[in-house]
């Protein structure tokens, strides 16, 4: 049986996704896992940290894969949308042939939410929704209106009740409608590659979008959209056992970890993440078949190793596509 998962955009109000587990749930469709997507603002991850202990003890999901997007403020750039656009379809697609998709955009920057909806019209989804909230309740929801309160406090404001409730005065969970463009990608890819696209529809569609000229040409933003799409197509299929990590002892052990397990989740293909002695070798990401990686990396002026990470991978290509794909996340940790 598919594993249920949902994917949301977080921001400073963790009371959205207990919201949303508890209004898909009924509808009978408690969520197995979450894919949290996040900034590191000082509110945010207060958010996450406290739903990294709520979660498991009180909606009965373990299975939490928080990915942070590396921006403090809102996505302000072309670079930084196309980051994160990388980041969301990685996610889908890589989840997609295995797993229900719920996806929520109630949460988050406005951006962050406009892009991950832009994703699941590429990777599609069961569900694409926004989380209505009275204005009371939802201002009860932030995490600054939670820091100081008790245990039993904080659970009432995360979980509202909503059973004999007036609509009015309960959260409500708003289906967004999407247009699957995943039947198309093949024909979308082509024509951003600069071919003919098999369908006129295509191309009509590209143009109006701003991703093709009237003559075919891609744009810069069509070239950009074309690089992410060609990369999370290439990569390998999502893991479908509890990732392992083993760190030696090390000065900077529990960085290390941290750093491991972010990648895990940025890296839904890793099975298993191993700390080894850096040897000879420049700082870096590294291919080695049939399925390894080897990242060597600083974080900050004071710790340098390297890790041999473990993949999915079947082909030569697969590796490679992995391979960049986990070269971005390095290069944005070590800025």
């Amino acid at each position: 049986m598919s594993k249920k998962l949902l994917i949301a955009t977080l921001g400073t109000a963790p009371a959205v996704i207990t919201e949303a587990i508890e209004l898909l749930e009924e509808q009978s469709l408690h969520p197995d896992g979450v894919v949290l997507l996040y900034t590191e603002d000082y509110d945010v991850l207060s958010s996450l940290e406290l739903l990294m202990k709520h979660l498991p003890a009180h909606c009965e999901i373990s299975w939490i894969v928080p990915i942070s997007v590396g921006t403090y403020h809102d996505i302000d750039s072309t670079k930084a949308a196309v980051e994160f656009m990388q980041i969301a379809c990685t996610q889908l697609r890589t989840y997609r042939n295995n797993h229900r998709l719920f996806v929520s955009i109630a949460g988050g920057r406005k951006v962050m939410s406009a892009l991950l909806a832009l994703a699941v019209q590429f990777y599609g989804a069961e569900c694409l929704f926004h989380i209505w909230v009275p204005p009371w309740l939802e201002e009860e929801g932030e995490i600054g209106q939670l820091r100081g309160l008790q245990p039993e406090q904080i659970n009432a404001r995360l979980h509202p009740p909503l059973v004999n409730r007036d609509p009015k005065d309960r959260p409500q969970l708003v289906d967004l409608p999407f247009i699957a463009l995943f039947p198309m990608l093949p024909d979308i890819r082509e024509a951003l590659a600069g071919g003919t696209p098999i369908d006129k529809n295509v191309k009509s569609m590209l143009v109006s979008t701003g991703l093709l000229t009237t003559d075919g040409t891609p744009t810069p933003l069509g070239e950009s959209v074309a690089a992410i799409l060609n990369l999370v197509e290439a990569l390998p299929p999502a893991r479908q056992i509890e990732p392992k990590v083993h760190i030696s002892s090390h000065h900077y052990k529990d960085r290390i970890e941290g750093f491991a397990k972010e990648l895990i989740g940025y890296a839904p293909f890793v099975v298993e993440v191993r700390g080894e002695q850096w040897g000879q070798g420049e700082p870096g990401v590294s291919a080695q078949q049939p399925r390894d990686l080897i990242v060597r990396a600083r974080l900050g002026t004071d710790i340098r190793f390297q890790l041999r990470l473990v993949t999915t991978a079947t082909t030569e290509g697969e590796l490679e596509a992995a391979r960049r794909h986990v070269e971005r996340y390095v290069q944005r940790k070590e800025r």
